[in-house]
Formats: C-alpha cells, structure tokens, sequence
C-alpha cells in the first residue's frame, strides 16, 4: 500500500506543473498590463517601469515563471492589486465557505442518490424506477443559474421562507444553494448507482447468497450494494473536486463569500495575481481529491493495489 501511494503521489508532480504553467500563462493571456492597472493611465512613466522593475515584468518570461513558482511553493502568490493584501490571505479567508457549501451539496447528493439508485435497480421498470430515471436526467440537463433563480423567486420572492442570498451563520442560507450544487450531483450518483447495482444483482455471488435462504434487503445491502459502491465512490469524489472548483455560478447567484466568487471579482477587477492564486487552488484541490479518491478506492479493493505494484 506505501508503494501505491507513493506513486500516485509522484505521478501527480508533472499535473501540478503543467497547471502552473497553464495558470502562469494566464498573465499574457489576458489583456491589460499589471503595472498599469496598479497605478493608473496617467502614472509618470519613471514610476510605471520601476514598478515593473519591482514585480519583475521586466524579466524573460520563462525566469519570470520559475520566480513565481518558486515563491507559490512557500505559499506566496503575490498581493492582490485591488486591496494589497496577500492573496494567499484572500483565498485561505474565502475557502472555508466554498468547502462546507461543497460537503453539505456532496453529503445532500450521496444521501438522495445511493438510495434512489439501489430502489430502481432493484424494481426496473417499475413507475418508482421511471420517476427516478426522469428526475436523474432533469437534475443532470438542468442549467444551475436557471435552478438557482427559480429557487430564489419560489422561496425567497414569493414564499418568503428562506432568505435570497448572504452567509450569516444561520442553517437557513444554506438551504437553496446547497440544494442547487446537490441536484446535479444526486443525479449522477444515482445513475452510477443504478448501473452498478443492476450489474451487480446478477452476480454469481448473489445468486448464491439467495440460494442459501438470505433475507432480500440483507442480499442487497451487505452483498450487492457492498460491491457496487465501489464505483460510486469515486463519482461521489469527482463531485466533490467539480463543485470545489464549479460553484462560480452558485456562488455569484446567492452572494455567497467562497472562493468562487473571489474568481469572479478579480476577473471583473483584472486583479491578475488573485486570478492566478484562485485557479491554483482549484487545480491544487482537485488534483488532491483525486489522489484520496484513487487511495480509497484501492483501500476497498485491493485487487488495484496488485494491478499498479
């Protein structure tokens, strides 16, 4: 098991640099110069190279890189052009909001999907097995703007129930934006669900947990289910890496202080070094997630472990 971490580990180094590279590239990408936007249209032209100078925009490109690199490294991402503070400050104050929308959206989906996929394997065909087919597809096709503005105009406008948007420390702020990220994730894990279970309902294992006169939710449960989860697993971890780094949209509809939101401002604002700093942390988190994902997975099937040693 150390030799399998230890290389999925090492086989993460060259996804992470290519990511900053991608990410560094984000600075000549874009339109506009750094210096400029720091100080002005009308700044002298002594002070705008001395601030170039001083950022090291003066610099080749590729040592302007390693520079950058070598100081994210020791978690220093720069200081963000629109309030000067680091931006690693800015990001670390913002992550735990994006994080626990993202758990709650998570746990929402596992507890929808799971159950709602193992009742339509085991009844196919049936109207319980339509009704969840039907709503699988809706929550994977629905547009999550389109989701997040009903919502707010049904409970926030017309019922009055549930406030419109903000975090204030209240379970109530929660409802509609966890209900919106969790939609979309119910939805797929409750195909994966399915397909899994009705694979494995027709094991040979089954069938001989049957023959031995096993009670039918025990069969399910502790011999299907077990084995199909294996699957599901990893789609719950996928979803959870998409909507650390997907909930842009979620959290621009209900004002919702994340990291998400941090994106968008400093796009809005060119505030480079913050874009920069956001984007590292998606990829940083979601390359991360992926590695815990692959290390449970192979925790629960250890077949894995012999097929990569």
């Amino acid at each position: 098991m150390a030799q399998f971490v230890l290389k999925r580990f090492l086989m993460l180094v060259p996804v992470v640099l290519g990511v900053s590279v991608i990410v560094f590239g984000l600075l000549y990408l874009t339109p506009g110069d750094p210096a400029l936007l720091m100080l002005g249209e009308h700044a002298p032209q002594e002070q705008y190279l001395a601030l170039r100078e001083k950022l090291g925009l003066d610099l080749p490109v590729h040592i302007q890189y390693f520079r950058w690199l070598g100081r994210a490294v020791q978690l220093d991402l720069g200081d963000s052009i629109r309030s000067s503070r680091p931006v690693i400050e800015e990001i670390a104050s913002r992550l735990p909001g994006t994080a626990e929308l993202a758990f709650l959206a998570v746990l929402l989906a596992t507890l929808i999907g799971i159950p709602a996929g193992v009742i339509s394997a085991t009844r196919p065909n049936s109207w319980l097995d339509n009704i969840f087919t039907v709503l699988a597809l809706g929550g994977v096709s629905m547009p999550v703007f389109w989701q997040g503005l009903m919502l707010i105009i049904i409970f926030s406008v017309y019922l009055g129930w549930l406030p419109p948007s903000g975090r204030l420390g209240s379970w109530e702020y929660f409802v509609l934006p966890v209900i919106t990220l969790g939609t979309s994730a119910a939805a797929s894990i409750t195909r994966m669900t399915r397909a899994t279970m009705l694979e494995a309902i027709h094991e040979d294992y089954v069938r001989t947990a049957r023959a031995k006169g096993l009670n039918e939710r025990r069969v399910i449960y502790r011999h299907a289910l077990r084995n199909a989860l294996l699957p599901v697993v990893t789609v719950i971890g996928l979803e959870f890496g998409n909507l650390m780094a997907g909930a842009v949209i979620t959290e621009t509809i209900f004002a919702w202080p994340g990291i998400g939101r941090l994106a968008v401002d400093a796009i809005r604002t060119r505030d480079y070094p913050v874009v920069q700093g956001v984007v590292m942390t998606f990829a940083v988190s979601y390359v991360l997630i992926n590695l815990i994902v692959d290390l449970l997975y192979a925790y629960l099937d250890p077949r894995l472990r012999v097929r990569y040693h």
